[in-house]
């Protein structure tokens, strides 16, 4: 009995019933994130082989001044407005080892390592067909203090000829971690942590170099091309829940053949890639094995060509960076790339004649125009229509009217097969619409219509038109197969140059 009490009343309950849920709610893809894929940066060729960053200096805490990634984030930082995050990822060009590499080791865990005067360990690898279990012992750490002096002991102990070695490794903006690798490199080479010997010491924990220490364990493989190597590095980011879209290579992959499978593997991904060549070749009429020519005569609407005379400069991480800036939620926010400003990046001096070659060829490029302006130009991704502005935009509302119309699915308790079902469905369509238009991505359109008085009509920016119902199969309803909604959209487009008539009456 509570020593204070109140008058007994009862409770609402037994006359309303209130239960509380949540519907389960679809998010949208972050279509913002800009990656540059480097080679030999020093990450480890698994999930880690990707970092994100979101300012300039956290990037110089890992890369050095005037390295690629650096000078990319560069041109990133610099730009305003841009997006909010650059991912620097790395490509492997050559068969990988299979390794054991330690997590950060303090000076409390060397003293204690140093204590050691007979440890040992055993480590087991295969190269698919010879399978090896090597016991490493006989090691004395007395007095060391360093990683390199423990990964001396370790190797002296392994002698000449060993199937695995141990080395220093200094992952970026890190101290150095004690590494195992195997001499045999590719897919079938595996390794694994270390275990206990018949005698010594074991100093497998110790020296971080199992599973409970932390130790990181990546397995050998072989890189099959660019491609793959982009798609790892967009796997890592799905593994940490976040997805890149645009797409950048650094200068030493600035190669055509390079560039061009890139692009293949673009063209089949939710992806804007933007690619620089250094190539004098783009400049010649005669030659048309160049990367922009190629790209070009494929049609890849996914990828933006460009011209730049100095490798050290991002032309393609600095217009990225403004055109991945768009908020899709403000009105008229959407931009076209031509006319824009790329800060700290030199314009490229060229003729008319040069840049109608770059022109016909599909290249974009930065150029000084009239007395002042700077300009990017043009912005096309070919010559077929597609501009990297329609692309970034179309690829955004595909986005938002997925997810807008899958959530009707998920907040409803069931949409029914009726007229009520289906407008459930074309008002999340009409949503998205109408946000694209508030945006600037569509436009009311104005045609010519000799009916009219005025000479012309007016086409709505979005129109949203579903399939009667009644026109369904029998089949279709059985199969709860929607009708489907058409919807056509005009594009607000943008004007990139103008012709003035001008007469002079005296």
């Amino acid at each position: 009995m509570p020593y204070v009490t109140a008058d007994r009343s009862l409770p609402r309950s037994l006359d309303v019933q209130i239960s509380l849920s949540r519907p389960q709610t679809e998010l949208r893809t972050n279509l913002t994130v800009l990656c540059v894929a480097c080679e030999d940066l020093g990450f480890l060729p698994n999930a880690s082989r990707l970092r994100f960053y979101s300012s300039l200096l956290a990037v110089a805490d890992d890369f050095a001044v005037n390295s690629e990634p650096y000078l990319a984030a560069s041109a990133f930082f610099a730009q305003t407005p841009r997006a909010n995050t650059m991912a620097i990822g790395e490509v492997f060009n050559d068969a990988q080892p299979a390794r054991i590499v330690s997590p950060e080791l303090t000076a409390a865990q060397i003293a204690l390592i140093a204590a050691v005067t007979t440890g040992s360990m055993v480590i087991s690898w295969s190269d698919g067909s010879t399978e090896d279990d090597i016991t490493i012992s006989s090691l004395d750490f007395s007095g060391l203090t360093t990683i390199a002096g423990i990964v001396g002991v370790i190797n002296a102990a392994l002698g000449e000829g060993a199937d695995i070695i141990a080395a220093s490794k200094t992952l970026p903006g890190g101290t150095a971690r004690v590494a195992i690798s195997t001499v045999a490199t590719g897919d079938e080479v595996t390794i694994t942590q270390a275990v206990a010997a018949n005698s010594g010491v074991f100093v497998g924990t110790l020296l971080g170099l199992t599973t409970a220490a932390n130790a990181t364990i990546v397995q050998g493989y072989t890189p099959v091309g660019i491609g793959d190597e982009l798609l790892s590095i967009a796997n890592a980011a799905t593994a940490v829940d976040k997805f890149i879209y645009g797409w950048c290579l650094g200068a030493s992959l600035r190669v055509s053949a390079t560039q061009v499978s890139a692009a293949e593997w673009a063209l089949g991904m939710t992806a804007m890639m933007a690619l620089t060549s250094n190539d004098s070749d783009a400049l010649d009429a005669n030659i048309s094995d160049d990367m922009g020519s190629i790209i070009a005569a494929t049609g890849n609407r996914r990828v933006v060509c460009m011209y730049h005379d100095n490798a050290q400069r991002y032309p393609d991480v600095s217009i990225l960076a403004y055109m991945l800036s768009v908020n899709y939620r403000l009105q008229d926010s959407t931009v076209t790339a031509k006319f824009k400003v790329l800060p700290g990046i030199e314009t490229v001096q060229l003729t008319e004649t040069q840049w109608a070659v770059l022109q016909s060829k599909g290249y974009n490029t930065y150029t000084a125009i009239g007395n002042a302006a700077r300009t990017y130009r043009d912005g096309n991704t070919d010559e077929t229509g597609w501009w990297m502005d329609t692309v970034i935009n179309l690829d955004n509302f595909v986005e938002d009217l997925s997810v807008n119309v899958y959530n009707v699915f998920l907040r409803n308790k069931k949409v029914p097969y009726t007229r009520l079902g289906q407008m459930l469905l074309v008002d999340a369509c009409k949503d998205v619409g109408a946000l694209y238009k508030y945006n600037g991505t569509f436009a009311d359109r104005d045609v010519a219509d000799t009916t009219k008085k005025s000479g012309y009509s007016t086409v709505a920016a979005v129109q949203v038109l579903p399939t009667p119902i009644y026109n369904m199969a029998v089949a279709d309803r059985a199969a709860r197969i929607g009708p489907p909604i058409e919807m056509i959209v005009q594009e607000a487009g943008a004007i990139h140059e103008i012709a003035i008539n001008v007469e002079v009456v005296s």
